[in-house]
């Protein structure tokens, strides 16, 4: 099957090419055109989330363990009465390494816990939940940025799937539904909830 260099390089070359395309024609600017890159990129990716020794899962690890050492130094570090902050930065880059320690763990031991290789994350749901998961967070940048990296991101899920079914010479990595179908079925309908969320939405920014 490709790794995570194949991975990763299809994903940025691909990516890229479509991104500088994207701005071409509609002008995305460098938020927009950086915001759709990284959907296209972490696309390509994430499908290998469900795999235990895979690098994207220790690299989901890492992301979320950074995320949780700046919002706890974050917090160490601002005026407030609450534990009596802000903290000295010594204390604070304890609680900060503590925070990256335990999320980066959490993070890695709920999938490893949860996932199966080639289940779920292999589902064609989850092209369209990613991609409305990135729409959602793009709301107030207007319709188009919304639906740049609502494309980078169904497309690099995509990208990714199609690799590996062509490695494979099968449409096995491309399932609708795993053998565990209520949890398909789950995936699906939160995949046209958040989707509904972000395309039907009347009150979206131009």
């Amino acid at each position: 099957m490709p790794n995570f260099a194949c991975h990763l390089a299809v994903g940025a070359v691909s990516s890229a090419l479509a991104v500088a395309y994207g701005d071409a024609l509609y002008g995305l600017g460098n938020t927009g055109s950086t915001l759709a890159f990284l959907a296209g990129v972490s696309g390509a990716l994430l499908p290998d989330l469900d795999s235990d020794t895979s690098k994207t899962l220790r690299l989901s690890g890492v992301v979320a363990g950074l995320g949780a050492a700046a919002a706890a130094a974050g917090f160490a570090l601002s005026p407030g009465n609450f534990l009596n902050r802000p903290w000295h930065p010594l204390h604070a880059s304890l609680a900060a390494f503590g925070a990256f320690l335990l999320f980066n763990t959490l993070m890695i031991e709920l999938l490893k816990r949860n996932t199966v290789h080639r289940g779920l994350f292999h589902s064609l749901a989850v092209p369209f939940l990613y991609a409305g998961l990135w729409a959602v967070l793009c709301t107030g940048m207007g319709r188009r940025i919304v639906f740049a990296v609502w494309i980078m991101g169904a497309g690099g899920v995509f990208l990714h799937l199609v690799l590996d079914a062509g490695k494979s010479r099968s449409f096995r990595p491309l399932k609708v539904y795993t053998q565990d179908l209520g949890a398909s079925t789950r995936l699906w309908i939160a995949t046209a909830m958040v989707n509904f969320l972000v395309l039907v939405n009347p009150f979206l920014p131009a």
